[in-house]
């Protein structure tokens, strides 16, 4: 049974010393939105900018509802502030350095009218060289943990095909707030950065619902420097904890078990080579356990309520069997 199209969009973009891109990119959001008449709302939460993102948003863009984090806190909680504002029937998530094309929305609205329907993202293209960055992302599951750097594109047109993604990109996902209210959102857990996006789509199909990948719409993306301002080691010791924080949520104990027998070896041997960085990683990983545990009995209840169990594995083979007909590459 089909549902009515949406006719609404919430807009949330975290913003962190992003004038600049701001300054570039929201005239393509207000271009979209208007080209797809929909009924919206732009909602920008920045996380204790030290520029003058504020006052330009303040001065050039009234209308748009501004949220402030007092200190610096990471994407999964300054777009959750954002998503708890938010009011209408879809949530984008997007990047402040995405420009998204006009027809951006066109195609994508239709995947709604499908109850089971939590998400789909749009292809992103370079913004230097046209090339894909983000397609589909294609699941890989094995005792090495979960992959989450595959994307898969279609070798021919597929159109009037609907094509599944494990999760769909934090830099542009296009959400059903009623559905993403009851995930309670990104996990705050992997905040500052790293997995959050991965996570979401992994727990929507866990209790029964999809994300699909639109092809036709299009946005182009200019790689973030944010992170990669921090310090190389801090970086590579948050994404080695949430690497390990996603596995201990997702894996199923029989990949899992074999997961930490690897990851203590594989720390050993780093130790004795005076790296320290997964050992710190583990460090930081035991000391979120309680966090862990909760994340495990909200998406429990939440199983149980829709009356699914599906595992990991389960996701994997959904996905696979649906494009099992397609000719695609992955990447």
């Amino acid at each position: 049974m089909y549902k009515a199209r949406p006719t609404s969009v919430s807009v949330v973009i975290p913003n962190y010393n992003g004038k600049h891109l701001l300054k570039n990119n929201i005239p393509s959001v207000y271009a979209a939105l208007e080209f797809a008449q929909l009924k919206y709302e732009i909602i920008v939460v920045d996380d204790a900018s030290a520029d003058d993102s504020i006052s330009f948003i303040q001065q050039k863009y009234p209308e748009i509802k501004l949220l402030k984090n007092e200190v610096n806190k990471g994407f999964s909680p300054t777009i959750n502030k954002g998503i708890f504002a938010a009011q209408y029937e879809l949530v984008l998530a997007l990047n402040s350095d995405v420009t998204l094309t006009k027809a951006y929305f066109i195609e994508q609205l239709k995947y709604f009218e499908a109850p089971d329907t939590f998400g789909v993202m749009g292809h992103i293209i370079d913004h230097n060289s046209a090339k894909i960055q983000d397609s589909g992302k294609f699941p890989a599951i094995s005792f090495n943990g979960i992959k989450t750097t595959y994307n898969y594109i279609p070798a021919t047109d597929v159109k009037d095909t609907w094509l599944p993604s494990f999760f769909l990109s934090g830099a542009n996902a296009l959400m059903d707030r009623n559905k993403l209210m009851q995930l309670n959102g990104f996990d705050e857990i992997y905040a500052p950065y790293y997995y959050e996006d991965a996570d979401l789509g992994i727990r929507a199909w866990k209790v029964g619902w999809c994300c699909y990948v639109e092809p036709t719409a299009i946005c182009m993306h200019a790689t973030s420097s944010t992170i990669s301002k921090a310090k190389p080691d801090k970086v590579k010791i948050i994404a080695e904890r949430n690497r390990i924080i996603l596995n201990h949520l997702h894996l199923p104990n029989h990949f899992l078990r074999l997961f930490n027998y690897k990851l203590v070896l594989r720390c050993a041997f780093k130790m004795l080579l005076g790296n320290l960085i997964a050992y710190k990683a583990i460090k930081l990983f035991n000391k979120n356990l309680p966090s862990l545990k909760q994340s495990q009995q909200a998406l429990q209840q939440l199983q149980t309520k829709n009356k699914v169990n599906y595992s990991v594995i389960d996701i994997e083979e959904k996905i696979v069997k649906k494009i099992k007909d397609i000719e695609y590459t992955i990447f």
